[in-house]
C-alpha cells in the first residue's frame, strides 16, 4: 500500500483528480496520480504540516486565473490581450525545485505576469499580459537554454498567441494545451501555435474548434486578405508573384501584410505561419 492509499483511507473526504480543487475551502497536493484534494476543515495544523513533509508544498490555493482556466471560477476582470505560455520542465538536480525554476523564469520577463502555476508535476502555465516588451517566440529558445544551464533542467515551451480578453479564454487555453500535448515532435524546445496547428487540426474537426473560429473572426474579416494569403501560399510566399496575380502593387501588398502581422502576431513570410493562415481560409 502506498502513502497515497494510506492518506485516502485516513480522510474520507480526500479524493484524487486530474485537477486541483481550487476553492477557498480546499487544499491540494500534487501526487503520482494527479492531485490529492482535501477539505481544510478536516485538517489540523499538525496534520497539514505532516502532509507537507510527505507530499511537498500544497498547490497555491485559489489562484483566480488557475481556477478560471480549470473551469472552477469566474473570469478575472482584465482588458487588452493575454497569452498563455505552457511548458514542461525536467529537473535533473535535486538541489533545485520547480518553485526555484518558476521564480527564475518570472524574473526574466519585463511584462506583467498575471499568473504562474503548475498543471502537473512537470507542467506549468504562465499567463502574460501582452505588451510592447513581450518576447517574440524566437527569444524563448535563449530563455530555455539560460534556465537549463543555470538550474540543470530540460525545458520545453509552447508559446500561445495573444488573445483579446473578450474571447472565451478558457476554451482557447484548453485547445492550446491540447495542441501542445498532442505534438509528436518531442525534440523541439520551443513550439508555437502555428507550428502545432496543422498536426492538431488533422485530429480535431475544424468546424468544432473555437480556437480556429477565433482566428478566422479576428484576422480574416477582410475578404481581400483571404485572397492575398491564398495567392502567397500558391506562390510559395513570393510577394512579387502574389502581387502580380492579385493586380496589386508590391508595396501595397507589403503594407497589408505588415499591418496583418502587427495585429495578429502571424508573419506570413514564415512558412509555418503562412501554412496556418492558409488553413484558416479553407
Amino acid at each position: 500500500m502506498t502513502k497515497l492509499d494510506d492518506i485516502l483511507q485516513l480522510y474520507s473526504t480526500a479524493e484524487v483528480s486530474e485537477r486541483p480543487e481550487l476553492t477557498p475551502e480546499s487544499v491540494s497536493f500534487i501526487c503520482e496520480k494527479g492531485y490529492l484534494n482535501l477539505t481544510n476543515v478536516d485538517l489540523t495544523d499538525r496534520e497539514l504540516e505532516l502532509l507537507r513533509v510527505l507530499l511537498g508544498e500544497p498547490v497555491k490555493h485559489y489562484d483566480r486565473w488557475q481556477a478560471f482556466l480549470c473551469g472552477k471560477g469566474e473570469k478575472p476582470s482584465i482588458e487588452g490581450k493575454v497569452r498563455f505560455i505552457l511548458g514542461k520542465v525536467e529537473l535533473k538536480n535535486s538541489e533545485f525545485s520547480l518553485t526555484t525554476w518558476k521564480k527564475a523564469l518570472r524574473e526574466m520577463f519585463m511584462t506583467e505576469i498575471l499568473a504562474c502555476f503548475q498543471l502537473k508535476n512537470d507542467e506549468f502555465v504562465l499567463v502574460e499580459r501582452v505588451g510592447p516588451t513581450s518576447y517574440e517566440s524566437v527569444d524563448f529558445l535563449g530563455i530555455a537554454q539560460s534556465l537549463d544551464a543555470e538550474l540543470n533542467t530540460k525545458t520545453k515551451f509552447f508559446i500561445g498567441d495573444p488573445w483579446p480578453t473578450e474571447l472565451d479564454l478558457a476554451q482557447l487555453f484548453t485547445e492550446e494545451q491540447a495542441m501542445f500535448e498532442r505534438s509528436t515532435d518531442k525534440n523541439t524546445t520551443v513550439m508555437t501555435a502555428t507550428k502545432g496547428a496543422l498536426e492538431y487540426f488533422t485530429h480535431q474537426s475544424r468546424k468544432q474548434s473555437y480556437l480556429l473560429k477565433s482566428y478566422q473572426r479576428l484576422f480574416l474579416k477582410d475578404p481581400q486578405l483571404k485572397k492575398i494569403i491564398q495567392a502567397l501560399y500558391h506562390t510559395q510566399g513570393n510577394t512579387s508573384l502574389a502581387a502580380k496575380k492579385l493586380y496589386l502593387h508590391r508595396n501595397s501588398l507589403q503594407y497589408k501584410l505588415n499591418r496583418f502581422a502587427a495585429e495578429s502576431g502571424l508573419d506570413v513570410k514564415k512558412m509555418d505561419d503562412l501554412m496556418f493562415c492558409y488553413l484558416l481560409t479553407l
